[in-house]
């Protein structure tokens, strides 16, 4: 899906360049990290990991050692990817021999991540969000001399800048012609289609209406829990990944209009369940708002 280029938002040395309305306090970050944060060492197996992802209800785990020295992140992507969406797939064919199950037992640092983008502590909330712009990040593991400290993700910085004014519209900062998927497409294509494009949320439409959206943690959920997990145990990981992306997206999905003012829909990205809204003009579907979006129009207005 195309994006749309934020007039001026680049400096000419390729920086992000922010509105005067996002303001920088002294250990402003100390107030606005998540902390304690959830975090696993490289040992941690990888069920683990998915185990914590659902309990906790998180798209991403930062990696330390066993003094807390930050080394990697894992998120709920890089789970897509080794359920059948990418290169880490390989890890259950060469390594276990298919055997998805013993697979499962591997440690994170199988699949993590190694050059994270972090931030110190002392740094200012303008400096993450920069970062996460121009990183193109989720979110930004917070550490104070490599100690992991916190972390700050979207959400975060949507709900810190949602209470100002944002007089902008929709059309200004979707992502138009979003990709979309029937519902009968395969989980296995599904995950395929995400981890190529970088896709975090994908809508199921049928017949030009919109049956859901399925995101990385609906993936990650169907694996971690249930019928597929039992299957997974018996080694029937074909079985799995054939299920149609219907039998596990988020039913129905949020619609704005393209003239809508980013604060009235704010608050509805980030009740919506999926971190995005659908933007509808004339019966289409035209567009996708995420928090990605959001966080980029709240920097820039």
């Amino acid at each position: 899906m195309s994006r749309r280029v934020v007039r001026g938002f680049l400096r000419s040395d390729g920086t992000p360049n922010f509105s005067n309305n996002v303001y920088s306090k002294p250990k402003e970050l100390e107030y606005l990290v998540q902390k304690p944060v959830v975090s696993a060492t490289t040992s941690t197996p990888i069920i683990k990991a998915i185990d914590l992802m659902l309990s906790k209800g998180i798209r991403r785990i930062p990696i330390t050692t066993s003094k807390g020295e930050l080394i990697g992140i894992i998120t709920a992507t890089d789970m897509v990817n080794f359920f059948g969406g990418g290169e880490y797939y390989n890890l259950v064919k060469l390594r276990y021999g298919g055997r998805f199950f013993s697979a499962l037992y591997a440690p994170v640092e199988s699949i993590m991540t190694r050059e994270v983008v972090c931030a110190e502590v002392d740094e200012s909330f303008s400096d993450v969000l920069e970062k996460m712009i121009r990183e193109n990040v989720g979110s930004v593991p917070i550490v104070d001399s490599g100690i992991l400290m916190g972390i700050i993700t979207e959400y975060d910085v949507v709900r810190y800048l949602s209470g100002r004014s944002m007089t902008g519209k929709v059309e200004d900062y979707m992502s138009r012609n979003p990709v979309m998927a029937s519902p009968n497409i395969t989980i296995k294509s599904i995950a395929r289609l995400m981890v190529s494009n970088g896709f975090r949320r994908i809508p199921i439409v049928e017949g030009g209406d919109v049956r859901g959206i399925v995101t990385t943690m609906d993936i990650v959920r169907y694996f971690g829990e249930g019928k597929a997990f039992r299957k997974i145990v018996l080694d029937e990981m074909d079985q799995v990944i054939s299920v149609p992306a219907k039998e596990i997206m988020s039913e129905g999905a949020v619609k704005v209009n393209p003239q809508d003012k980013l604060g009235d829909v704010a608050p509805l990205i980030r009740t919506s369940g999926v971190g995005a809204v659908l933007v509808e003009d004339g019966g289409n579907i035209i567009g996708i708002l995420t928090e990605r979006d959001l966080l980029m129009a709240l920097a820039t207005e």
